[in-house]
């Protein structure tokens, strides 16, 4: 018993000696000074631009069709017409006609001139026509054909005999997609026209027989295809060809 407590004591001592041993810790330091940022560094120079490219070449304008300028070369004649519709709805329409045939037995009902000496007349008959569009054998065939008859042309006895218009499968077609087809024969002096005006007429024998002049007349109802009152007018352009002979 006095053993065990001997060896209390002891281990109390110990355990106040190990106490009064340990040191007392330390103030924190103060702390380190935050470090100078660095400088930046200078921008790189810019890249070159790069080249523009080339801009590329204007394509060519593609060729008109084959035969298109021929069947156009001998000029037109415009055609103009007012009145009244069958259906009673009044109308305006103009159009212009420039194709020509070029086969030589078609030329002389397409485009000719002939000069004939009647008892010391000259008699001068020009008789064309022209295609509103381009023709063929069997379609396409609206057409206004025109024909004129002079004598003594640019003489003192200068005479027009006769002066007529034909006008084949032609449809007037209306702004609501409504149509009429004509074909009608019109001549000054025929029944039914009136008011023939012929006028401007000039025909230079020199300049590829180049004839022009203007033209207008009224058509009573009863003597062309609307049925109504019809106005005509309309300008001829055209060069003729004259048939070479022995």
């Amino acid at each position: 018993m006095k053993l065990l407590r001997l060896f209390s004591i002891a281990l109390m001592a110990l355990s106040i000696t190990m106490i009064s041993c340990t040191g007392e810790d330390g103030k924190d330091g103060i702390d380190g000074i935050d470090g100078i940022n660095g400088q930046d560094g200078a921008n790189g120079q810019d890249g070159t631009n790069g080249q523009d490219g080339e801009d590329g070449q204007d394509g060519t304008d593609g060729q008109n069709g084959v035969g298109f300028d021929e069947m156009t070369q001998y000029g037109f004649i415009t055609l103009n017409l007012s009145g009244t519709r069958p259906d009673g709805v009044a109308f305006e329409d103009a159009n212009t006609f420039k194709f020509t045939p070029l086969t030589g037995s078609n030329i002389i009902n397409n485009n000719y001139l002939e000069t004939t000496d009647v008892d010391n007349d000259i008699l001068y008959e020009f008789i064309f026509n022209r295609f509103l569009t381009a023709p063929d054998d069997i379609n396409n065939d609206s057409y206004l054909f025109c024909s004129l008859n002079f004598v003594n042309l640019g003489e003192d006895t200068e005479e027009l005999l006769g002066a007529s218009i034909y006008l084949n499968n032609y449809a007037v077609i209306g702004d609501d997609n409504k149509y009429f087809t004509m074909s009608d024969y019109y001549g000054n002096g025929n029944p039914g026209v009136s008011d023939f005006q012929f006028t401007n007429f000039s025909f230079d024998s020199e300049d590829n027989n180049h004839l022009t002049y203007s033209f207008s007349f009224e058509v009573l109802g009863a003597n062309n295809s609307s049925g109504n009152h019809l106005n005509v007018s309309g300008t001829v352009d055209v060069y003729l060809l004259e048939e070479v002979t022995q």
